[in-house]
């Protein structure tokens, strides 16, 4: 009986994202509406069951929220204008805990926010910032962010802000496995080309990429639907030859799509050299795969698959040179790929007491933020 049950809703998931397709290709707004309706539902039945659970608990006995915790709470509330009564109602407190936490804030108490030494007000409040606004940003993201507008805060001071420690990520340009002491020198001395598949049951995407291993720029990015060929894989690298010149050395696995006359005769033409990367192996192509993971977190979900080809491609470009120009990484000293790649300085880190953070989305995307700190007048 339980298994017939789950059998079923396996079925109606499978027949609402057939349906979802169909509605998506008669008129991509209608689809992206669909996809965001399905997933608040998602939301609301998952709230609703962990919120079940956690009431069940004796008031008394159920964990106390941290300082900083209580912070995001507040901040929260303000952010989408909850009343008092809402916010203990969305956070199973009472009232008169809300209007405790204001009235500790409105006296600059040290229980909400411990302070934190040698750091001035203004790093607190952007860090919180950040967080609130893309909650999917690392702790190394947020100070590279903070060192790109002249803010000086290690990684280290962000994870004591936001109290919550982040397993480091290893990040290099060297390539083990297959391509073992093959080491980026400088710009397009080596290149990698490799495909993923974003998750979707009825219209799979396949998006290949072209990037310079030395800087991370990403060269070229594009998609197909279906299983992508060796004219797919073609045309990224004349894109990019064409954008930036030829590498040294071109870095892929041994997908059928890279082995062929077609692709082997453009390497020949450009006097670009092959090594494939090690099989079953994984960070042989470590970046490129850092960059796909990167890219399906913070900007290629759910709504890709329903929309318009030329609205995919548009969206990818634009990611594209978002992720070159604005986007900071540890691995390259918090500079963002085109500033490795046409060797430009980093910017200086100053401990700044005071300024003004503007914030403008690329045209117009909330998921693609370029942050300025202006210094108050």
């Amino acid at each position: 009986m339980h298994e017939a049950l789950l059998l079923v809703a396996r079925a109606i998931a499978l027949a609402h994202d057939r349906w979802r397709s169909t509605v998506g290709r008669r008129g991509p707004l209608s689809g992206q509406i669909a996809v965001l309706e399905e997933r608040v539902r998602q939301l609301e039945a998952e709230g609703a069951l962990l919120r079940a659970r956690f009431l069940r608990v004796p008031g008394l006995r159920r964990p106390h929220y941290r300082h900083h915790e209580r912070l995001e709470i507040l901040w929260h509330a303000a952010r989408y204008q909850l009343s008092i009564t809402a916010t203990a109602d969305v956070f199973c407190l009472t009232r008169q805990t809300i209007l405790n936490w204001r009235a500790v804030m409105r006296r600059k108490s040290a229980t909400l926010l411990p302070p934190i030494h040698g750091l001035p007000d203004l790093v607190r409040e952007l860090v919180h910032r950040l967080r609130a606004e893309w909650p999917a940003w690392g702790t190394r993201r947020i100070a590279g962010q903070l060192a790109r507008l002249g803010v000086k805060a290690s990684r280290s001071s962000v994870q004591r802000i936001l109290r919550r420690p982040r397993v480091p990520t290893p990040d290099d340009r060297l390539l083990p496995g297959a391509v073992a002491g093959l080491l980026a020198k400088h710009p397009n001395h080596i290149w990698m080309i490799d495909f993923t598949r974003l998750k979707g049951i009825v219209r799979p995407v396949f998006v290949g990429a072209v990037i310079d291993a030395y800087s991370r720029k990403v060269l070229d990015l594009g998609f197909i639907r279906g299983e992508p060929n060796s004219r797919f894989a073609a045309r990224l690298l004349r894109s990019a030859i064409s954008k930036c010149g030829s590498p040294t050395w071109l870095v892929s696995d041994k997908d059928r799509a890279f082995q062929n006359k077609l692709v082997n005769g453009l390497l020949r033409r450009h006097g670009i050299r092959r090594r494939y990367g090690a099989v079953r192996k994984k960070g042989s192509t470590g970046i490129i795969e850092r960059f796909w993971r990167s890219m399906k977190n913070e900007y290629a979900r759910h709504l890709f698959l329903y929309r318009s080809d030329k609205a995919i491609e548009t969206r990818l470009d634009r990611y594209r040179s978002w992720f070159n120009e604005h986007r900071p990484h540890q691995g390259l000293g918090q500079r963002t790929p085109d500033d490795v790649f046409l060797d430009r300085p980093a910017k200086p880190s100053s401990n700044i007491t005071g300024g003004v953070l503007s914030i403008r989305f690329l045209e117009g995307d909330r998921r693609l933020p370029v942050l300025r700190l202006r210094r108050a007048a």
